[in-house]
């Protein structure tokens, strides 16, 4: 039955331009519309105008990218995906849930949130579904450690729709594959910063969304930081040191030398959302944030993956200008740098899916200008500067 799902999916995307059976030039003129929205965004992405505190950080290299899509995904503008998990485990990387515009193709309420769950092989270059998971969620986080994928909190669509603070663990050399849940967040949220650091999970920031607040306000974006020691299996998540200052989602994180790092982000005032150039990080062992050399620009809805065991790679997200251009952290050198060229083809990508293997790394989905959505999956070839 999953099969089949997923090779009619390429024909249900359509069912969301319903329109077209009654009117097709309502149908057209929004297609057209959504088109004109989309180019226009690109033609003024980041690497087209890009400030010049942006221009003058260091090039730490390229990345030679390559083009591929999700084939499980119905592609843009009006399918595509955005904010599911991606984590790599014993070399293969795993995709859970996200937004999907087209929906699933069921009479789920919800059904734009998705609940599937898939593994790539880079050696095959092949898409294998998993199976789905217990509930739908967008905007998650997947966590790895050697042998298990972690799915943290999320959001599920709904009347109203609401976020959520369920675990779901899949032991993926344990035969059958089965999605077990494990203890809840205390909060629940979506838009967190999640990773392991040792055999602890954190999970940070993120939003609460209330239908009363509109969705996102001063009252629902998080600052709480929790952990849950993967060592003591009968252990609840702990609430540890608060992020310090603004509570903050839609951050790029990731863990290096056990450090947990949280970059950029944005938050909600009593006046405004506002995007955010702080970057921090975390040490679970001795419960205290430290504050790192800030992105030149305010920025949120990027991700990142640790490179080389000094480096962390962002990818996506938007500023002032949706963004195109990878940046790279040096932890060392508490520096930015930023990499040549731009990422194709012309797309831009908020809240996609990011992670590196070796000198590979691969971004998958992400949205765009006026609500579009790509299913794009790039992979790219990481090429640092010799020294």
């Amino acid at each position: 039955m999953k099969l089949v799902r997923h090779l009619i999916l390429g024909l249900i995307w359509s069912a969301s331009a319903a329109d077209a059976a009654d009117d097709p030039r309502i149908a057209a003129r929004k297609a057209q519309r959504e088109q004109m929205v989309q180019v226009a965004g690109k033609a003024r992405a980041l690497s087209k105008e890009m400030p010049e505190e942006l221009k003058q950080l260091p090039v730490f290299g390229e990345i030679e990218w390559v083009v591929e899509t999700m084939p499980f995904i119905a592609p843009g503008p009006h399918g595509g995906v955005s904010g599911g998990g991606m984590v790599v485990v014993d070399g293969r990387i795993y995709y859970v849930g996200g937004f999907i515009p087209a929906g699933d193709g069921s009479d789920e309420p919800g059904n734009r949130t998705s609940r599937w769950a898939h593994i790539y092989d880079p050696q095959t270059d092949q898409w294998t579904p998993l199976p789905d998971l217990p509930a739908r969620r967008e905007y998650t986080r997947a966590i790895a450690t050697d042998d298990a994928v972690y799915v943290t909190g999320g959001f599920a669509q709904g009347k109203p729709g609401m976020p959520a603070a369920e675990v779901f663990c899949l032991k993926v050399r344990e035969q059958p594959l089965k999605w077990q849940p494990v203890a809840s967040l205390n909060v629940p949220r979506s838009h967190p910063a999640s990773d392991r650091v040792g055999n602890a999970l954190i999970v940070a920031g993120g939003n609460r969304y209330d239908i009363a607040e509109k969705g996102y306000s001063a009252k629902t974006i998080q600052s709480v930081t929790e952990l849950l020691d993967l060592d003591q299996p009968a252990s609840k998540w702990r609430t540890m040191l608060s992020i310090p200052g603004t509570p903050r989602g839609w951050c790029a994180s990731a863990v290096l030398n056990e450090r947990f790092y949280m970059l950029g982000g944005v938050t909600w005032t009593a006046k405004a959302r506002e995007r955010l150039k702080e970057c921090l990080c975390f040490d679970p062992k001795t419960n205290e944030w430290s504050a790192l050399a800030e992105f030149p620009t305010p920025i949120s809805g990027w991700e990142g993956s640790p490179y080389a065991g000094r480096y962390i790679i962002t990818v996506g997200g938007a500023g002032a200008r949706w963004n195109d251009v990878a940046f790279v952290y040096d932890t060392q050198e508490n520096r930015w740098m930023r990499c040549a060229g731009a990422l194709p083809p012309g797309g831009v990508f908020n809240d996609p899916g990011v992670c590196i293997i070796g000198d590979r790394i691969y971004v998958a989905g992400g949205e765009g200008p006026g609500g579009s959505h790509f299913d794009h999956f790039l992979v790219g070839t990481i090429k640092p500067l010799k020294p």
